[in-house]
């Protein structure tokens, strides 16, 4: 598989330089002594990392072809090990977020059935959602936020994005459109929405010069890990083909 899309192609660069900079950020003493990872698989990772931090192209097209299944069998190379460093986090953040769901989409309920009431029209579909277990007041929320993300989501211009980023924008733009005019079901939409939400807010801080640079840092590289979310989600079917060809197995961290 060598006709990769050039918006896949931003987002292994993006992806790449990502967990480059993660893996450093733990550094191989504190991954090392993490149970459940090899020290050889610590080794060959951190490897990766090094042989292709000074490889990685500004622009795909600056890029060998015989680079992208070397970044992609890295790129594999680096997610076992950080999977496995990652997982308690993870399972934690997920923990928090199911005990709090339920009362952030009631709360959005209540308020959308409070105004209906103040306008005099009684909704005794919402009523009835406030007053039983938490999955349809949960996806109830979801659908009403659906719309407004849908409308923000497809009206940014992305003028404060690298071009890279604009590329994956775009193509998640098209995937959106496409789900929402026949399969609205298709629950890709709403990782693409959230994503897109978070990359639109974090990429705002951008020009703004009056706030502190640290800040504006942190927030930029919020912006590009979003960026790369979203990429995750569009070119989903195209990275597992490409890692299938190379004939790597699925990693927890593959959507």
């Amino acid at each position: 598989m060598t006709d990769l899309p050039l918006g896949m192609k931003y987002y292994l660069l993006i992806l790449t330089s990502s967990l480059i900079e993660d893996l450093n950020d733990y550094g191989v003493k504190w991954i090392a002594n993490e149970p459940g990872i090899a020290i050889r698989d610590v080794e060959k990772a951190f490897f990766c990392a090094r042989a292709l931090e000074t490889r990685i192209p500004d622009e795909p097209g600056q890029a060998d072809p015989r680079l992208w299944p070397e970044l992609m069998k890295s790129i594999h190379t680096i997610r076992r090990v950080l999977d496995v460093v990652e997982k308690t986090t993870f399972d934690a953040v997920i923990a928090e977020a199911l005990e709090t769901t339920s009362d952030i989409a009631r709360a959005d309920i209540k308020h959308v059935f409070e105004q209906k009431r103040e306008a005099g029209e009684v909704d005794f579909r919402l009523h009835g959602l406030l007053n039983t277990k938490p999955d349809p007041a949960v996806r109830e929320a979801f659908m009403l936020k659906r719309a407004r993300r849908y409308q923000s989501f497809m009206a940014f211009d992305g003028a404060t994005l690298n071009d890279d980023e604009k590329v994956i924008l775009n193509d998640a733009q098209s995937v959106a459109r496409h789900i929402m005019d026949g399969d609205r079901d298709n629950r890709r939409i709403d990782a693409l929405l959230v994503m897109g939400a978070v990359l639109i807010e974090t990429a705002s801080v951008r020009p703004k010069s009056r706030i502190p640079r640290l800040i504006r840092e942190s927030f930029d590289r919020m912006a590009t890990k979003a960026a790369m979310a979203l990429g995750a989600i569009v070119y989903r079917d195209e990275y597992l083909e490409f890692k299938a060809t190379l004939g790597l197995e699925r990693l927890d961290s593959d959507l």
